[in-house]
């Protein structure tokens, strides 16, 4: 594979985040149809391919660790998803409560709340994370990572939009760059760091429960903003894609 394959894609999707607010996706009034394309897209990604890979991530750290007195070793991948899913939620949680114990300020922008940076900080994160275990999908040849690029870019394109809603001009002025910059570190660390089995398998876990319960909060419908059939076409066009080629 191209050397410069994977250092293009890092910025690819670092670049959601900062040209996010200048997709006009079309008429304005159609903004949410696509985004629910993206979603259905994204999601379908996390349960055709991303899940098995779990599944198979399970199997070669079983077998790698055998021996070595680790705990639970049949099920690292699996509870290091249920914590990316649990940390995630966490993060939704904290954030919602302290918005209902800060309703005088607007927006979330008040002088000296920390709410925002919170919830930036911990996205950011989570893209490092993202952007870290994209280093597997690009060991595994273009095709692999041209599928976990477009599906994380749209994912990302999601939580974008909901965090650019959130916080409007806070976001656009730095909660943009935060969470690119965390696209970027990932990438570095992932560099300078080899990825041993045990440490790849648990980052899998984490990444995957946190796409999926992104999924979820910010992702999936909600009330009348949601659009069902963009959200099911993207779901079902990327599921068959997956399927016949990956």
């Amino acid at each position: 594979m191209n050397p410069f394959a994977l250092p293009v894609a890092v910025f690819l999707l670092a670049a959601t985040f900062i040209v996010g607010g200048k997709f006009k996706l079309g008429v304005e009034k159609h903004r949410r149809r696509w985004l629910s394309l993206a979603a259905g897209i994204a999601t379908a990604y996390v349960f055709v391919h991303l899940l098995p890979e779990l599944s198979r991530a399970q199997e070669v750290f079983t077998k790698a660790t055998a021996g070595k007195g680790l705990p639970f070793p049949e099920s690292r991948v699996f509870t290091s998803a249920l914590a990316g899913f649990v940390l995630m939620y966490g993060l939704e949680h904290l954030v919602s409560k302290t918005r209902e114990r800060n309703q005088g300020a607007a927006r979330g922008e008040g002088e000296g709340n920390l709410l925002p940076w919170v919830h930036m900080g911990g996205f950011s994160l989570y893209c490092a994370l993202v952007s870290y275990v994209m280093s597997r999908e690009s060991e595994r040849g273009m095709l692999f990572l041209i599928f976990y690029l477009v599906a994380m870019s749209l994912h990302f394109l999601g939580t974008d939009h909901a965090l650019r809603r959130e916080y409007g001009k806070l976001y656009e002025a730095t909660g943009k760059w935060i969470l690119a910059a965390g696209v970027l570190a990932g990438w570095v660390v992932g560099s300078l760091s080899p990825l041993s089995v045990g440490v790849l398998a648990t980052l899998m876990g984490l990444v995957g429960g946190g796409v999926v319960m992104n999924s979820m909060i910010t992702e999936l419908p909600k009330e009348k903003e949601g659009r069902f059939w963009p959200f099911c076409g993207g779901a079902a066009g990327y599921a068959v894609l997956l399927l016949l080629i990956l």
